[in-house]
């Protein structure tokens, strides 16, 4: 017997016998206070975890459809936005045509004006020259007189009126 490590004698067998009948009462008193908590426990737990597993799947279907939401909401707004865009394209189209038209009408009323204005100064003219004719021709008129010429010298002396007037350029 010297040899073995372990010896199978009967002293061994009935320690191995109580060793196994207490493991077997430990089993079971523990069975009996421990099971029901422990499992009572891992059932909530289980709950507690499906619970936060069904809220995380409901807070993800809620962030998806606030996602499709925004989304819709974007497109909108570039719609909007193009729009807006197009509204204010044609609204300056049509101030540019409107200043423009004023621009043009403007620009008549000051040719109108312009033109008036030449006439008024082409009357002032000719009205300066009708003076100064009328001027000649009284100062011809007092030399006729003064020299009381013969018709011949009269003649001549209305000829040299004229043809000095005819150095003159006309404006009309």
């Amino acid at each position: 017997m010297e040899g073995y490590v372990i010896m199978l004698d009967q002293q061994t067998l009935i320690q191995v016998a109580i060793q196994i009948i207490n493991t077997c009462i430990l089993c079971f008193a523990l069975s009996k206070l421990l099971y029901k908590p422990v499992t009572n426990f891992l059932n909530a737990r289980k709950e507690r975890i499906a619970e936060q597993i069904d809220s995380a799947e409901a807070r993800l279907s809620e962030a998806e459809a606030l996602k499709a939401e925004y989304e819709n909401k974007l497109k909108d707004i570039e719609t909007e936005k193009n729009s807006i865009l197009e509204k204010a394209r044609a609204q300056a189209d049509i101030n540019s045509r409107q200043i423009i038209s004023d621009a043009r009408t403007e620009a008549e009323n000051i040719h109108t004006r312009a033109m008036t204005d030449i006439k008024r100064e082409e009357e002032k003219a000719k009205d300066e020259i009708k003076k100064q004719i009328i001027e000649v021709s009284s100062l011809v008129s007092g030399k006729f007189i003064a020299a009381k010429m013969t018709e011949e010298e009269q003649n001549k002396l209305v000829d040299d009126a004229i043809s000095g007037l005819e150095g003159v350029e006309w404006q009309a």
